[in-house]
């Protein structure tokens, strides 16, 4: 007498074809989620790979006077600031913020709303944008870093006199 249950051999072959759509199902799913999280990786470096330097080295490193992407720190010099007419276009030189590159100035060039401490001869002014053959820094954003450490009154009066 033959027994009354199917053939085991039988029954593998007929599931192997369901895991195999899952197995291909999984493998698809991660190499979406794969190539998802690269670009995003990708997609988060050329912001923060910039170039950043200061007045001085940018002056001074004559291979990044292409035109590309870079940052540049320094401070405002005094009465450099001026604005086209009733435009928002303004023209301005920063400064080394130590003094290393002493009678160095880079003009710059923006065009927008300036931020609120801009000004403050204690602020630091970060520069993003390109520099160029004309030698004007074309900006294309403006981050202005607060002090770090405040003047006294007497200092500062000190220091300006």
């Amino acid at each position: 007498m033959e027994p009354d249950w199917p053939d085991w051999t039988e029954v593998e072959i007929e599931a192997e074809p369901e895991n195999q759509s899952h197995r291909t199902r999984f493998l698809i799913l991660a190499a979406v989620v794969s190539l998802a999280l690269g670009y995003m990786i990708y997609a988060a470096f050329p912001g923060n790979a910039l170039y950043f330097l200061t007045v001085g080295e940018l002056i001074n490193k004559t291979d990044v006077h292409d035109g590309r992407t870079l940052r540049v720190s320094g401070k405002l010099v005094a009465d450099s600031f001026q604005r086209e007419g009733r435009t928002t276009v303004s023209h301005f030189q920063l400064r080394d913020e130590n003094g290393e590159s002493a009678g160095e100035y880079l003009s710059a060039t923006f065009v927008g709303v300036l931020p609120d401490l801009f000004f403050n001869p204690h602020s630091e002014v970060i520069l993003e944008g390109s520099y160029g053959e004309d030698q004007i820094f074309q900006t294309d954003a403006i981050l202005v870093k607060c002090p770090s450490k405040y003047q006294s009154l007497q200092e500062e009066t000190l220091l300006s006199s």
